[in-house]
């Protein structure tokens, strides 16, 4: 059974413990109340029948061989609960009747009370018996005087304690028992005002309004502040991510719009009086900004596709393979513009999506050619790193200064990159993909010499 209220599933759960509190206190407190009634009754019996035997030992010839029988007064129980002052008006009292008592000298009854005149032949062992009489059980003491061979028995029926060890126990247990209707009407309120600063939450973030994710100030208890921690967390991160969102579309527009403005431009000089050289440049300006604009789209779309996803495909890769892979893919003038310098371990592995991999590797060899002067050398190392990571070092000579901290950011390039072609998108594709792989990235330059390295998981 599951409840979707904690209000309700409290309020059940508590009555539903003091139901079981109750119930538990009920059966120890009738079971105490036995042992204490057995006690006190069979300590009773002892004295009534050393009482009976004294008695007889005052004047034994009273007693004659007809055994003498004692009335016992008789009151019929009603059920009705008296008061102990109200037993007490009555001559005699309901629970005489339940006890008896007999005197045997020489194997003889010489004296009985009224209500034990059908009983068996008693136990010859003295001490506590029970016996069966009447579909009644009896508890009975036994006292024996060998020198004049008297047996003396004290009874009591066995369901006068039982009755008794029950009433004491409802006695404690009835005012808890009328208790639980208030408790539980209090203990609702209580929840109620307990819950009440959730309430106070869920109105505040009802309240908030996307474009003023402010966080939540609210008095909360300790148990509940780190509910309120982590929604002013999340609503940090998603104005983060909003204000990113934002940054993107209006530097997306900005990229867009200058190709867009190149492009209508040279349209235009076409529909003008040009000579053929002036044409073909058009022509070209116009080749050059729609590859721009294609190239451009292309990186939006994977940045996207990327955000959205996770590792589809994983599995494990030789690096060696998947570097050779990315360099096939990169253009002829990139592969003899510079050269290349491998150190590369075959036997390093690690664990991911290979189409995403092959994205990182041709990105970063790209701008290592892309950014390097004539016939530079371009170093790539492949080394397994401690913990179970492989590392991947690429250098490569740079004598422009970059910022290291905004490398990364979506559509940040260099004033004096800007005559190369690129989107500014390629480095946020590569840091993308490398926290999807839970890896981690690191730019340093150091005079001229620009270094990138990778750390990949194996596993």
């Amino acid at each position: 059974m599951t409840f979707n209220s904690i209000k309700l599933w409290l309020l059940v759960s508590i009555n539903l413990l003091m139901i079981i509190i109750l119930g538990m206190t009920a059966s120890i407190s009738y079971h105490n109340s036995l042992h204490e009634m057995d006690e006190i009754y069979d300590a009773q019996l002892a004295q009534t029948a050393r009482l009976l035997w004294t008695l007889y030992k005052v004047n034994p010839n009273k007693f004659s061989e007809d055994p003498i029988v004692i009335p016992v007064p008789t009151r019929i129980d009603t059920g009705e609960q008296l008061t102990s002052a109200q037993e007490r008006m009555f001559p005699e009292h309901k629970y005489e009747s339940k006890i008896a008592f007999q005197i045997w000298r020489n194997e003889k009854l010489i004296l009985l009370s009224e209500n034990a005149t059908s009983f068996l032949a008693q136990s010859k062992t003295e001490g506590f018996h029970e016996i069966a009489e009447k579909n009644y059980k009896w508890i009975t003491f036994s006292l024996y005087d060998p020198v004049e061979d008297i047996w003396v028995y004290t009874s009591q029926r066995e369901d006068v304690r039982s009755e008794m060890s029950g009433h004491m126990a409802a006695t404690q247990i009835r005012p808890l028992l009328l208790l639980i209707i208030p408790l539980s009407i209090l203990i609702y309120f209580i929840i109620g005002l307990s819950l009440r600063p959730l309430s106070h939450l869920s109105q505040q973030l009802r309240d908030k309004k996307p474009e003023k994710l402010t966080e939540v100030h609210t008095n909360l208890p300790s148990e509940l502040k780190p509910i309120q921690v982590a929604i002013n967390g999340l609503l940090k991160r998603i104005t983060l991510y909003l204000d990113k969102e934002k940054r993107f579309i209006i530097d997306a527009s900005h990229e867009l719009r200058t190709p867009l403005s190149i492009l209508q431009l040279h349209a235009q000089n076409l529909n003008s009086d040009l000579t053929e050289q002036e044409k073909q440049q058009a022509i070209s300006a116009i080749d050059t900004g729609s590859k721009r604009m294609v190239h451009l789209v292309n990186q939006l779309l994977a940045m996207a596709r990327i955000e959205q996803s996770s590792l589809l495909a994983p599995q494990r890769l030789n690096v060696n393979d998947l570097l050779e892979q990315s360099m096939s893919q990169l253009s002829i003038h990139q592969l003899e513009k510079v050269s290349w310098s491998t150190k590369i371990d075959r036997n390093c592995e690690v664990y991911g999506d290979p189409s995403l991999l092959q994205i990182v590797m041709r990105n970063l060899l790209d701008n290592a050619a892309k950014y390097s002067e004539q016939e530079q050398v371009v170093e790539i190392e492949v080394t397994n790193a401690p913990e179970n990571n492989v590392l991947i070092t690429i250098k490569n000579n740079n004598n422009i200064i970059t910022e290291s901290d905004r490398l990364g950011e979506r559509f940040y390039r260099h004033s004096q990159h800007q005559h190369i072609a690129g989107a500014g998108l390629g480095l946020s594709i590569v840091m993308m993909i490398i926290d999807l792989h839970q890896g981690q990235i690191t730019f340093t330059q150091q005079k001229e010499q620009f270094e990138v390295k990778i750390i990949l998981p194996i596993n």
